[in-house]
């Protein structure tokens, strides 16, 4: 026969498992699914009231906004009304910056340029230290024509799809002294038109020489400069690019491409 102690823990046992069956019941449950329940209703209050804080903080500052508006304009009419000339003044117009001074243009340390022919815009380098303006040529050959004297050269630089043959009277040669070099080097030089912006245009003398591997293809000297113009070292293409009042293949006939000139 089972002794008093057997018999309590196999009480024990029996409870436990019984217990551990049953648990949660219903009534654990409910208990539960109400407390989580109550949770979320307690956020979605929350964030309803911050909701609603933030649009009363936005109406007010709005509110604020108008009141700030409303003073402005009644400050505006008071002084219209103490002033009746000021509601009529003009503003003057705003000056352009000034590109002529004393009869003389004022050009940057660099420019666009178009030149006639081959009635073309290139960007040109101001050189004061130079004599001569050049031009940049390649192929260059000599011939007459009508019993004068011409010459005949591609110009072509880096943002031309082909060189550009061009021909000209030949006005006379020029030594000219490189740094680099010992000798002198003696190139053709010929005349041509020069627009800068719409204050400047004339005739200028080039010489020519390949600046294929320069910066720029044109270089504009001081007997281009002298007399005319003003040198702003601090700025750069002050200028529009000028506009031709005919098309370039109208207003130079002399122009061809490199497919083949002829004399």
């Amino acid at each position: 026969m089972p002794t008093r102690a057997a018999c309590i823990l196999l009480f024990q046992g029996v409870l436990l498992t019984t217990g551990c069956s049953v648990w949660p019941g219903p009534d654990h449950r409910s208990v539960t699914l109400d407390r989580i329940q109550s949770l979320i209703d307690d956020s979605e209050s929350r964030h309803r009231q911050q909701q609603c804080q933030s649009f009363d903080d936005l109406r007010t500052e709005m509110a604020e906004q108008r009141q700030t508006l409303e003073r402005v304009e009644q400050g505006i009419g008071s002084i219209n009304s103490s002033n009746p000339a000021f509601i009529t003044a003009e503003c003057p117009p705003q000056e352009a910056p000034a590109v002529v001074y004393e009869g003389k243009t004022i050009i940057g340390s660099s420019e666009w340029i178009y030149l006639s022919p081959p009635g073309h815009h290139y960007q040109a380098r101001i050189d004061s230290g130079a004599a001569t303006s050049s031009l940049s040529a390649m192929n260059i050959e000599r011939f007459e024509r009508n019993g004068e004297r011409w010459v005949r050269f591609d110009l072509q630089h880096d943002d031309e799809a082909k060189a550009l043959t061009i021909e000209a009277p030949l006005v006379r040669h020029v030594r000219i002294r490189q740094a680099s070099s010992d000798e002198a080097e003696r190139r053709p030089v010929v005349a041509l038109t020069v627009n800068l912006g719409s204050h400047l245009q004339q005739e200028t003398e080039f010489s020519l020489t390949d600046r294929s591997q320069m910066t720029y293809p044109i270089l504009l000297g001081r007997e281009f400069l002298r007399d005319v113009t003003l040198i702003d070292v601090g700025q750069q293409f002050i200028h529009p690019k000028f506009v031709p009042d005919i098309p370039a293949t109208e207003e130079h006939p002399q122009m061809q491409n490199n497919e083949g000139p002829q004399s």
